[in-house]
């Protein structure tokens, strides 16, 4: 969920295990993010392939083991969106899918920005708020199918107002 250009700049010093901190390029903020199972996995099993039993250095390394530049990150990023027929989703959508996938967890403006680093509401308003949008959109779906069920779908409408005739005429 971080911006790509943190991503580079991840050392093995900075995984405990269990999270990641990050100094944000950006905004300079200091961050302690939890790993998801799945990234603390990869991460865990990738450090016990160091042969000195000691991960040290950048996370993300070239094929000489040297510290991978954003350019190089973002060519090899590039290579298996192309490979998924991805490519129209660049990397700045990793981190706009990640900030829905929090909003439809049910997590709050401020959970949001401790996770992502945003310094303000309206940032997180604008990458959370689709997905607030769909999630509401969803339950009043939901909320119209159960009256719907609960009246029965072959009722006749509770009110005069109800009905098609009744209705034009209380609109002009």
């Amino acid at each position: 969920m971080q911006r790509p250009g943190d991503w580079v700049d991840f050392t093995w010093s900075d995984f405990d295990g269990e999270t990641l901190a990050v100094q944000q390029n950006k905004t300079g903020y200091a961050l302690q993010l939890p790993c998801t199972s799945e990234l603390q996995a990869a991460l865990l099993d990738a450090q016990a392939r160091f042969e000195s039993g000691a991960a040290e250095g950048p996370i993300l390394r070239t094929q000489t083991g040297g510290k991978m530049s954003y350019r190089y990150m973002a060519q090899i990023m590039l290579m298996a969106r192309r490979r998924m027929q991805l490519e129209q989703f660049d990397l700045h959508a990793l981190r706009y899918r990640g900030i829905k996938e929090l909003a439809w967890a049910g997590c709050s403006d401020d959970e949001i920005k401790s996770f992502s680093g945003h310094a303000t509401d309206a940032m997180v308003r604008k990458y959370a708020g689709e997905a607030r949008q769909i999630m509401r959109a969803r339950q009043a779906s939901e909320k119209r199918n159960d009256t719907r069920n609960e009246r029965g779908s072959e009722k006749e409408p509770d009110t005069h107002s109800d009905t098609p005739k009744k209705r034009n005429q209380l609109c002009h």
